[in-house]
């Protein structure tokens, strides 16, 4: 089982049970080791945003990470960070999309709601830091 397959599956009964029970975090922690740590940190800090654009509707993921913040496209399994450029071709899923898949399974995110007119200077801010 691949990584990715291993979060989305945990992630599906964690949305169907509302919550991350500890046995969910042994899995994680076995499956993911100091990258789920990092992970759980990020959402217990509030780091992961989704913003809502309107009238559009688009959806954008960051997680602020210590330097800087990291676009997630959760569909396309992508971030921003030189941790998925180097390992995900391996199967490897960076700590950002891990607290991604978690934040978005539990609900526990901040939403931010933002007008279409400002979609394009934030998406130019964050690939501009993203190279």
């Amino acid at each position: 089982m691949s990584e990715l397959e291993a979060l989305n599956g945990i992630c599906k009964e964690v949305n169907a049970e509302g919550e991350v029970n500890e046995n969910h975090k042994v899995q994680l922690s076995a499956a993911f080791g100091p990258r789920f740590t990092k992970a759980w940190e990020a959402l217990e800090q509030g780091r992961v945003k989704k913003y809502v654009f309107k009238p559009s509707g688009r959806i954008v993921w960051i997680v602020v990470g210590k330097g800087r913040d990291y676009l997630i496209m959760p569909t396309a399994e992508f971030c921003s960070c030189e941790d998925f450029y180097f390992k995900f071709d391996k199967g490897h899923l960076c700590y950002h999309i891990i607290a991604q898949k978690l934040a978005e399974a539990t609900e526990h995110f901040d939403l931010i709601e933002d007008s279409d007119h400002l979609y394009e200077i934030l998406i130019k801010e964050w690939k501009r830091t993203a190279l």
